[in-house]
């Protein structure tokens, strides 16, 4: 159940996510992309989730998602900078590397979302017992 309550918090996410995306863009992002992210996003998270799951409390996961705000938001900086060095005042429109824009969004909103949703797999799991039992076993 902790899984489920990840995974549709990770889908809320997601779609916010991809409804910005949609707003920003002047066509929408088509469904089977939007899909194909989700299923593998879903997979990181799961993978993640499950990996050190006795050893990662509700504020390691707060940690961790502040952590990939942070990081996101140094990593567009030094995109903004690099795009400025180089005459381009938009870094979306500098065609940088591999490790440019890419990198940025892996961590931020893509790492950030599944630390959120690791949050509410934490609290889930920490608040749901019910007389010493969790309420995956009844």
């Amino acid at each position: 159940m902790a899984d489920l309550v990840a995974v549709a918090t990770l889908a809320l996410h997601y779609l916010l996510v991809v409804f910005l995306v949609n707003s920003w863009r002047a066509a929408a992002l088509p469904f089977s992309i939007a899909a194909i992210s989700f299923v593998i996003l879903a997979g990181i998270g799961l993978l993640h989730w499950h990996r050190n799951e006795l050893s990662q409390p509700v504020r390691r996961w707060v940690t961790l998602a502040v952590r990939s705000v942070v990081l996101g938001s140094a990593f567009f900086g030094a995109d903004f900078l690099i795009a400025l060095a180089h005459g381009i005042a938009n870094p979306f429109r500098y065609p940088g590397g591999l490790l440019g824009l890419p990198l940025t969004f892996l961590i931020c909103p893509c790492g950030t979302i599944i630390c959120l949703a690791g949050v509410a797999k934490a609290y889930y799991s920490e608040h749901a017992t019910r007389g010493g039992r969790r309420l995956d076993d009844a």
